[in-house]
C-alpha cells in the first residue's frame, strides 16, 4: 500500500511539473544541450567537471529519438531530469520510512525538499546541480541504512558505485571521500586494522577509478596530449574550469564570503534574484513583503539550529552515527562552495537537502516516547506548515513565471542556437 501511495504522489508531482515546465533558458543549460545536440562522443566529455552529465545525456538522446523521433531536444532533456528527481524523492521517501519508521514524515519532508528553490528550479532545468546532489543524498541515506545492516561488502561495493558515479556527475563531490570511510569506522564486529584496510582499498579504488576514467577520457576520447601548453594539452582540458578566470573567481579578489554564503544558501531555499551579492533580510521591516520571507526562513533555521544546540545530547544518543557521516558532507560542502561562486544557488541543492535531513533530526529528537501520537502531529503539522510556505512563495514568484513564455537570461554568443531551442515545437 505505501509503495502505491508513493507512485501516485510521483505521479501527481510529475504531471503538475509537466504543466509548469520552465521555459527559462541560460547559457549553461544552452551548451550542455548544444553539446549533445552535436551527437559527437568528443562534444559529450568536453566539460572535464561533470564526464557523465552530457555523455549519459547523449545516450538518452539517442534512446528518445529511437523511439520517439523529435528535434526538441530541450524538453527531453528536461524531463530526464525531472524523471531523476522525482526517482530520488520516491527513494529518499521509502528509505527514509524505512530507517526511522515514520511515513508521514518521510513524505512530507520529501515535499520539503521539493519545493525548497534549488532543489525545485533544477529539477524543470537542464543543468548539472542537480544528478550529482540526489546521488551524494542517495549516498548518505544508504551509508546509515547499510551501517545498521552490518555494512558487508556487497554493501560496500553499492556505496562505492553511487560515489564514483557522483564525481562522474560532478567532479567536486570527490572532497566527500570521507563519508563511507567513516561509516566503516563506525561499523561493528571489524577490528581496527580490518577497518583501516577496508578503507584504504575503498578509497585506493575509488581514487584510481577516477584517475583512470580522466586520463581515458582525455587521451583516448578526446586526443590530448602533453606537448606545448595550448588547448590541446591534457592539464587545460583537465582544470577547464580552474584556467579560465570566469569561474571561481567569485567577481574578483575582494570576497565576502559571508554575504556569498547567505546569499547562496538563502536563493536555495527561496527565491533566487540575481547575482549581486545582499542581504535581503530586514527584521526592522519585518512585515514588508519584500523581505518578510526572508525573515521567516532565516528566523526559521536560527531556530532550528539552536534547539539542536539546546538539544544536542539527546539528538547525539539518537543520532551519532548519522551526524558523524553528515559532517562528512556537510561541512566540506559548506566550506568549498562558499569559497568557489558561494553566490550562486546552484552549488547549494545538496547541502538543502542535507541540511532538511539534518532539521529532521534536530525537530525528531524532541520527540516523546510517552506522548508519540502528539509528537509525531507537532512534527508533521511543523513540515507540512513549511511545504505550504515554500511552494506558495517558489511557485508564485519563481516557477509560475518561468513556465510562461521563454526567458533568456545570459546568452552571449550563442543567441542564434538559443532561440532555435526555444522554438521547440512541444512547449507550442
Amino acid at each position: 500500500m505505501k509503495k502505491i501511495l508513493i507512485s501516485l504522489l510521483l505521479l501527481g508531482l510529475f504531471l503538475f511539473h509537466l504543466r509548469y515546465m520552465s521555459r527559462a533558458f541560460d547559457w549553461d543549460s544552452c551548451v550542455y544541450a548544444l553539446n549533445i545536440q552535436k551527437d559527437r562522443v568528443e562534444s559529450a566529455f568536453f566539460n572535464p567537471h561533470h564526464l557523465g552529465f552530457e555523455s549519459s545525456g547523449l545516450l538518452y538522446w539517442k534512446m528518445v529519438r529511437s523511439i520517439y523521433p523529435t528535434t526538441d531536444i530541450m524538453f527531453f532533456l528536461r524531463l530526464r531530469i525531472l524523471s531523476f528527481s522525482l526517482f530520488f524523492l520516491g527513494l529518499f521517501i521509502w528509505i527514509y520510512y524505512r530507517l526511522y519508521k515514520d511515513f508521514v514524515l518521510a513524505i512530507v519532508l520529501a515535499l520539503v525538499i521539493q519545493v525548497s528553490q534549488a532543489y525545485w528550479f533544477y529539477s524543470l532545468h537542464n543543468d548539472t546541480p542537480l544528478i550529482h546532489s540526489c546521488l551524494m543524498a542517495l549516498l548518505f541515506l544508504l551509508t546509515i541504512y547499510f551501517l545498521r545492516k552490518g555494512l558487508s561488502k556487497k554493501h560496500l561495493f553499492v556505496l562505492w558505485i553511487i560515489q564514483l558515479f557522483s564525481i562522474y556527475f560532478h567532479q567536486s563531490n570527490v572532497i566527500h571521500f570521507g563519508m563511507v570511510p567513516m561509516a566503516i569506522f563506525l561499523s561493528p564486529n571489524r577490528s581496527f586494522g580490518i577497518k583501516i584496510r577496508t578503507i584504504f582499498v575503498y578509497l585506493t579504488c575509488l581514487g584510481l577509478a577516477t584517475i583512470l576514467s580522466y586520463l581515458f577520457v582525455g587521451f583516448i576520447i578526446l586526443k590530448r596530449g602533453l606537448g606545448p601548453i595550448d588547448e590541446k594539452h591534457f592539464s587545460f582540458w583537465m582544470f577547464l574550469y580552474a584556467a579560465i578566470n570566469r569561474w571561481g573567481t567569485s567577481l574578483g579578489e575582494d570576497k565576502n564570503y559571508v554575504l556569498y554564503f547567505y546569499r547562496g544558501i538563502g536563493d536555495a531555499f527561496l527565491v533566487f534574484q540575481n547575482v549581486i551579492p545582499k542581504f535581503r533580510v530586514n527584521l526592522f521591516d519585518f512585515q514588508n513583503p519584500k523581505h518578510l520571507p526572508y525573515n521567516l526562513n532565516l528566523l526559521f533555521w536560527i531556530f532550528s539550529l539552536s534547539l539542536g544546540i539546546l538539544n544536542f545530547r539527546t539528538m547525539w544518543a539518537k543520532y551519532k552515527q548519522e551526524i558523524l557521516i553528515l559532517m562528512f558532507w556537510l561541512l566540506p560542502s559548506i566550506a568549498f562552495y562558499t569559497w568557489w561562486e558561494g553566490y550562486f544557488f546552484e552549488f547549494w541543492v545538496g547541502t538543502t537537502i542535507g541540511l532538511w535531513i539534518f532539521n529532521s533530526f534536530i525537530l525528531r529528537s524532541f520527540r516523546s516516547e510517552s506522548l508519540p501520537r502528539f509528537s509525531n502531529a507537532i512534527l508533521h503539522s511543523t513540515y507540512t506548515f513549511l511545504f505550504l510556505f515554500y511552494f506558495l512563495t517558489n511557485f508564485t514568484f519563481s516557477t509560475l513565471p518561468r513556465s510562461i513564455g521563454p526567458k533568456f537570461g545570459y546568452t552571449e554568443g550563442i543567441q542564434g542556437p538559443v532561440e532555435k531551442l526555444a522554438e521547440e515545437s512541444i512547449y507550442k
